[in-house]
């Protein structure tokens, strides 16, 4: 049995949909013995860069960046533009009908896409799927309404033998979107951030001993809650001056919103490595990450896997996933409620620890490693892990 995990983003890269290839590699490999290989865009690597080395399989390169964006610029006028859209499919396919493709997966029984319609090499992968007689399936990662529900994208959906969905508010979109409702297949996600945080060492080295802790890590933009966030941290500090938060994750400072906040108050750790993320979410005392938008949430289930309790914000995905004063507390955009509901955590020891507690639990029971095998298995018709 062999899997070829296909890809724009190269497995060894940073974010999300580059961390679920290598889990799902490595869970195959170690629950399943199944070996398979990565297919992927040119990753640009750098002289200190590592990571292509730690991979558990080996990775082939389709194209080089500069021709992806070659590609992409010429499919994208086509995409754009409903009528065309059969036309940018076929020429997206007719661009990479080569013998390079065809022996990237000439020995494999599945080919699994990573990848939205707009990414697209989905859309000749999936003939070579076609032509070599194995199955192909699709992790999207949609953000309903926001990322990868484009009607190019949906074609790609139906065109798979099955779609994998993050939450049932994605299968439920995808399917009003057109995709038929049997290739929908929900699975969760495990933590994917390493197991050994050290929260005494980071709050050592950041000076703030016990003081009462909350952590954003994500990207910081409106959709993500961060310009709320700042805003409601002064709120914050008048009833508990002396809570810090921690900052993490790639975009603008926001210096404007950062010049209202007591510095003392604030520790920004810029764009940490896998294991500073481990160590802030072993340092905090509450997770919040007040997203409008998520295709699911991991950071959730990572801080949940460290027993803490978490505060989401209006994504429909996000609070599918966390429910309300049980593994975590709901919250908007709005600086007011957000800093009541961080106050209500920071503020009672006992309260957030139970919280953190159910987390970790709703965790272990639901999003696990062996878990997410089990259900690519079975949309691949695979007998269960062994």
């Amino acid at each position: 049995m062999k899997v070829a995990i296909a890809s724009r983003i190269h497995p060894a890269s940073v974010g999300g949909l580059a961390a679920y290839q290598r889990e799902l590699a490595s869970g195959l490999q170690s629950f399943c013995r199944i070996n398979g290989h990565f297919l992927s865009v040119q990753h640009l690597q750098t002289d200190k860069d590592s990571s292509v080395d730690s991979l558990k399989w080996p990775a082939t390169e389709l194209m080089p960046q500069t021709t992806w964006q070659r590609q992409r610029s010429l499919v994208s006028r086509l995409a754009s533009r409903g009528p065309l859209l059969r036309f940018a499919d076929t020429l997206s396919r007719m661009m990479n009908h080569h013998d390079t493709w065809k022996s990237s997966i000439a020995d494999v029984d599945v080919l699994h896409f990573v990848g939205t319609g707009w990414d697209i090499i989905g859309y000749p992968l999936w003939r070579e799927a076609r032509e070599a007689g194995v199955p192909f399936t699709v992790w999207p990662a949609v953000h309903p309404q926001s990322w990868g529900d484009d009607a190019f994208d949906v074609r790609l959906y139906q065109k798979a033998d099955a779609v994998f969905c993050q939450s049932e508010h994605e299968r439920v979109h995808l399917a009003a979107r057109g995709v038929p409702v049997d290739k929908l297949i929900r699975c969760g996600l495990p933590p994917m951030c390493p197991t050994n945080g050290d929260g005494f060492a980071l709050r050592s080295r950041l000076e703030i001993a016990d003081r009462p802790t909350a952590l954003f890590l994500g990207r910081r933009d409106s959709g993500k809650g961060y310009p709320a966030l700042l805003d409601a941290w002064p709120l914050v500090m008048r009833q508990c001056p002396e809570a810090v938060l921690l900052l993490a994750g790639p975009g603008d400072p926001d210096e404007t919103r950062l010049s209202r906040i007591s510095p003392d108050s604030i520790r920004d750790l810029g764009c940490p490595s896998e294991q500073e993320k481990a160590d802030a979410y072993a340092a905090c005392d509450v997770f919040c990450l007040p997203s409008a938008h998520e295709s699911f949430g991991i950071v959730y289930v990572e801080a949940w896997s460290y027993g803490k309790p978490v505060i989401c914000g209006t994504a429909p995905a996000s609070r599918e996933l966390v429910e309300d004063d049980v593994t975590g507390v709901w919250a908007d955009q709005q600086p007011q409620q957000l800093a009541a509901s961080l106050l209500r955590l920071l503020t009672n020891p006992e309260h957030r620890h139970r919280v953190g507690l159910a987390g970790l639990r709703h965790q272990l029971l639901h999003y696990t490693t062996a878990n997410m095998v089990s259900c690519h298995l079975k949309a691949w018709q695979i007998s269960s892990l062994n």
